[in-house]
């Protein structure tokens, strides 16, 4: 049988279509996939990828209102990053679905281009909304380089050892988002890149695999996509409009209030959506559906839930970490950026932690659950001591916090993989991804307007005989940085001010989890072919 561009990276056994296609295949395997050799160089590129799309978010975190105001736009600088989450979370599950229908190649080819159109867009822009554009067609590039990513690794990786990669992943997210990036043409040539390296790699790579797996791969795409059933358009477009509502409604019920007629009008138009979504996935006729929703009887559901509150909750807490330190210490914007690091270190090792013990003793429900308890204690012991003034070495308290997040991250990803459907891995991979997204969004928006709104009350209460009060807390909320400008009396009042509210931000972060020990505590734990086998 030839191999080309849309042929998976490794075929299902013909024996077994089901099956995982290295459950128990570790003797006829590819050198290129054997562990414990070094990563090829494509495969090193797809980690580089997902540093370059991280790093991308952590560059628009940083200057998305220097942006924005540039084009006389301050009260709409969210939009850079609720038009990435928009992006993202559309088309997290096309992915999926179109890698199985192409192969990987092809989708992350498209991603990339996605990508670098996105980026050019975002450098080259003369209005906002040419930026906006940008940044959610890069949006919809950054997710097809991360998921298939992770679809990749399913692929080539032993089953024991999908736990060690995926940690990989989770380390270049975290670096790129720590680390930032170049510019956004700057990353254009980058990303480029990275896209030819992969791209030939693969190609070489799917040779190897043809020669020494030859009476096992399946049969070409091209003929098996004759046999699939259309794809679900229908299903794509109303995902799409109730996915972009949801997100544009959490954006934009900070500036308007819920009677305003566009919140409505997106209100119903969300819900409008959301029926003909859920009906069209209920009966597919002769489409091939996009989201199964027999997968959320399954422990996929479980998973999905647990990663929208998990990562909501340790997201929205880390978005808080820059604003606390502005308002309670006077510290700069990048003063307080460094202060982000012991979390970020934390995850990158809990997931390379949480691999590591997955593959020597085999579990990720119990290590899942140990994790989850120990984060909730670190954060009860967040919310008593950030309630008080604390200097910078304070914030080493969010290294175990990341650290534990880091581990149920890992945990849960491996979790999934074993109990997905091995028919619909790639769109189980996507949904993941997709819950998570959503769970960022949600959570980093809940924390901070309810925080923020508290706040607003308590400085009205504090400064209220300051001579122009209404004026300097409408600076202090629309601009933290002010903060260490104003005179010690008042910004002494601001630090109380922020220190008596702030307890909301861990406190969302503990129900958040608490309610998430129901579905990582309702899955039944499986274990790889490796693991049954000792």
């Amino acid at each position: 049988m030839s191999t080309n561009e849309a042929t998976p990276l490794l075929g299902k056994l013909a024996s077994d279509p089901g099956e995982h296609p290295l459950h128990g295949c570790a003797e006829n395997e590819p050198p290129a996939t054997q562990t414990g050799k070094r990563f090829a160089p494509w495969q090193i590129a797809v980690f580089f990828g997902i540093i370059l799309a991280r790093a991308d978010t952590s560059l628009v975190w940083a200057t998305h209102e220097t942006v924005a105001s540039h084009f006389d736009n301050l009260d709409n600088s969210s939009w850079m990053m609720t038009s990435f989450a928009i992006g993202c979370c559309v088309t997290f599950p096309l992915y999926g679905r179109l890698s199985d229908d192409y192969g990987r190649l092809r989708p992350l080819i498209a991603a990339y281009v996605l990508f670098c159109i996105g980026c050019t867009l975002c450098g080259i822009g003369q209005s906002y909304w040419q930026v906006i554009l940008g940044r959610t067609l890069t949006g919809c590039g950054a997710s097809g380089i991360v998921s298939l990513a992770s679809i990749i690794i399913t692929d080539i990786a032993e089953p024991l050892d999908v736990a060690v990669s995926r940690s990989y992943v989770n380390i270049a997210s975290i670096l790129g988002i720590s680390i930032g990036g170049p510019s956004f043409l700057g990353q254009v040539p980058i990303a480029t890149a990275c896209c030819i390296i992969i791209a030939r790699g693969l190609q070489n790579f799917l040779l190897e695999a043809d020669r020494s797996k030859n009476s096992q791969m399946e049969e070409p795409q091209d003929e098996r996509r004759k046999r699939l059933p259309s794809f679900d358009y229908l299903g794509a477009v109303t995902l799409a409009i109730w996915i972009t509502s949801f997100l544009v409604i959490i954006d934009l019920q900070v500036q308007l209030s819920w009677t305003h007629p566009l919140l409505l009008s997106l209100i119903i138009i969300g819900i409008i959506s959301f029926l003909v979504f859920l009906i069209l996935e209920t009966y597919p006729g002769g489409r091939e559906l996009l989201i199964p929703l027999s997968l959320f009887k399954t422990e996929v559901g479980a998973f999905c839930v647990g990663q929208l509150l998990l990562v909501g909750s340790c997201q929205g807490f880390v978005s808080q970490i820059v604003p606390y330190f502005i308002n309670t210490r006077g510290s700069s914007d990048a003063e307080a950026g460094w202060l982000i690091v012991p979390v970020s270190i934390g995850n990158a090792v809990g997931s390379l932690v949480a691999g590591r013990m997955i593959k020597r003793y085999g579990s990720y429900k119990r290590l899942s659950l140990a994790s989850l308890f120990l984060s909730i204690a670190i954060s009860i012991v967040i919310l008593v001591q950030w309630s008080y003034p604390m200097n910078a070495l304070g914030s080493l308290t969010s290294f175990p916090f990341g650290l534990f997040a880091g581990m149920v991250t890992s945990a849960q990803f491996f979790g999934l993989y074993l109990c997905a459907p091995k028919q619909q891995m790639t769109t189980a991979i996507g949904i993941y991804y997709m819950s998570q997204q959503i769970g960022i969004a949600v959570g980093i928006t809940i924390m901070s307007t309810l925080l923020n709104g508290q706040f607003e009350k308590t400085l009205q209460y504090l400064l209220v005989d300051i001579p122009g009060f209404e004026k300097i807390i409408e600076s202090i909320l629309s601009d933290s940085s002010i903060v260490k400008e104003l005179s010690e009396p008042v910004r002494s009042l601001v630090r109380q001010s922020y220190l008596s509210t702030f307890w909301i931000v861990p406190a969302i972060a503990i129900m958040a989890q608490a309610i998430a020990i129901w579905p990582l505590a309702s899955t039944t734990e499986k274990y790889s072919d490796p693991v049954r086998k000792s």
